[in-house]
C-alpha cells in the first residue's frame, strides 16, 4: 500500500510540477487555507466521529483482502505509521444488510492526500477492499453519497492552487467541479444526471469561449485560472458522461479555441489518467 501509493503521490505531484513551479504566493493562501479548523457539524467529520467502530481488542483477528488476494490483519493497517492519521467505521452503505469497512487517513503533504478505502463484508471479521477514492476533500453525506471533487487534481492546471476564475455577473458559469459517487455492490460509480446537466456545462465552456486568450509570461503562472475552469468542466463530462474521451475531446475542440490548445489537452488527459489509476470509480 505504502509503495502504491507513493508512486500515485509522485504521478500527481509531477503533472502539478510540470505544469509550473509553485508560486511563492500560492504558499501563504495555500497554508493558511490547509490550517482552517473543520466545523464539527461537517458531514465527513460525523461520519467517521459517530459511526460503529471495531473494537481495538479484536484488529489483530479481523483480516483484510486486498485487491491482489493478500491478506492481512487490521491491526497492521490502522497501527501502520504511515497511517497514524486514519480512522475507521462500519456502516451499510448500500442498504443490503450487511456493513462496509470504511478507513479514511490522510497522507501528509499540502494539497495531498487523503485515501478513502472501503472494504465489503466477506464473512465474520474478514473484509475484501473494493474501492480506492485518492486526493482529498470527500464529503460523506448522512445518505452515504460521496461528494468528490476534482480541485485537488487539477489545482495547478496553469495556475497557482489558490487562483480560479471569477465571473461576478449573474450569468456566471456554475460550478460542477464535484462528482456524486455512490457505493453498491462492491462498487462505486458516478452518478448519472439528466440531460440538464449536460447542457450546464455546454453553457459554462461557451461562456469559458468567449473569454480573451492569455499569454503565457515570465511569471511561471500562466493565467488566472481560465484553463483550469475548462479543465474542471471537461472532467466533470467525462466521469459523469461514461469516460468517453473521444467525445470529451470533441467537446474540448469545440470550444477551446486558443493557440495552446494541443498543449493544454496533451497536459487534461494525462490529469484524467491519473485520476484513474489512483480511484476506484
Amino acid at each position: 500500500m505504502k509503495k502504491i501509493l507513493s508512486i500515485l503521490s509522485f504521478v500527481f505531484l509531477g503533472i502539478s510540477a510540470a505544469l509550473h513551479a509553485q508560486d511563492p504566493r500560492d504558499t501563504l493562501v495555500m497554508y493558511a487555507k490547509d490550517s482552517a479548523v473543520v466545523p464539527e457539524t461537517e458531514p465527513t467529520v460525523l461520519f467517521f466521529q459517530n459511526g460503529e467502530k471495531i473494537p481495538e481488542s479484536i484488529w489483530g483477528k479481523t483480516l483484510l483482502i486486498s485487491k491482489t488476494k493478500k491478506v492481512s490483519k487490521l491491526s497492521q493497517l490502522l497501527k501502520n505509521p504511515d497511517m497514524m492519521l486514519s480512522e475507521h467505521v462500519l456502516a451499510d452503505l448500500d442498504n443490503d444488510g450487511k456493513k462496509e469497512l470504511v478507513v479514511n487517513n490522510f497522507t501528509g503533504g499540502a494539497h495531498c492526500c487523503d485515501e478513502l478505502l472501503i472494504y465489503k463484508n466477506a464473512g465474520a471479521n474478514k473484509y475484501q477492499e473494493a474501492v480506492r477514492l485518492y486526493a482529498g476533500n470527500v464529503i460523506i453525506t448522512p445518505d452515504y453519497e460521496f461528494s468528490y471533487s476534482l480541485h485537488e487534481h487539477f489545482g495547478y492546471f496553469f495556475t497557482c492552487y489558490a487562483c480560479s476564475y471569477s465571473d461576478t455577473s449573474d450569468e456566471a458559469p456554475l460550478d460542477v467541479s464535484r462528482l456524486s459517487l455512490l457505493y453498491k455492490n462492491g462498487k462505486m460509480s458516478v452518478v448519472q444526471t439528466d440531460t440538464e446537466f449536460k447542457s450546464i456545462i455546454n453553457d459554462n465552456l461557451g461562456k469559458l469561449s468567449e473569454q480573451p486568450y492569455q499569454k503565457p509570461g515570465d511569471d511561471p503562472i500562466v493565467d488566472d485560472g481560465l484553463r483550469k475552469e475548462f479543465a474542471l468542466n471537461l472532467a466533470a463530462y467525462y466521469f459523469t458522461y461514461g469516460k468517453n474521451l473521444a467525445a470529451t475531446q470533441q467537446l474540448f475542440n469545440k470550444y477551446y479555441k486558443y493557440p495552446d490548445a494541443k498543449k493544454v489537452w496533451t497536459a487534461f488527459s494525462r490529469i484524467l489518467t491519473a485520476i484513474r489509476s489512483a480511484n476506484t470509480f
